[in-house]
């Protein structure tokens, strides 16, 4: 009821509808968003039952958490990996995404918005490859 009741004050506020609807979003990430939150929520559930929990790793809850980390992105276990840089390629696009809406928000985008985009790609970037580098030398045989 409560919706009901402020969209029926909404339209007699603005009884002319716009001419055009039209988006302030812009760019690929923008319409990307739901299904990059859709993988990170699905990643999130795997990674929590792999690492975490222990119950989908070859070396089980009992071991370290280091061990289980070595076991579960061993080259023959390469979709694991795969799957982790997809979500973490996700959740970078979401975090640049977030830090490029945050500076919008704050009013910094107006004169510098070339230089805030670079940084929040930069700041995006870094940690994903930051998170990228432990499974990847593990695949390849670096902590065996």
């Amino acid at each position: 009821m409560g919706r009901d009741l402020l969209a029926r004050r909404a339209g007699r506020a603005r009884p002319v509808k716009y001419v055009a609807k039209k988006s302030q979003a812009q760019g690929y990430t923008t319409h990307i968003m739901r299904w990059g939150g859709v993988t990170i929520a699905l990643y999130l559930v795997w990674h929590l039952l792999d690492l975490t929990f222990g119950v989908v790793n070859p070396k089980g809850f009992d071991s370290s958490p280091a061990d289980r980390m070595i076991a579960g992105f061993q080259p023959e276990r390469w979709w694991v990996t795969l799957i982790y840089v997809i979500a973490l390629v996700m959740v970078g696009l979401h975090l640049r995404h977030g830090l490029w809406s945050g500076f919008q928000t704050l009013g910094w985008a107006k004169d510098r918005q070339r230089t805030l985009k670079l940084a929040a790609g930069a700041v995006s970037a870094v940690i994903v490859l930051g998170f990228l580098a432990p499974p990847i030398a593990i695949m390849i045989g670096f902590g065996k």
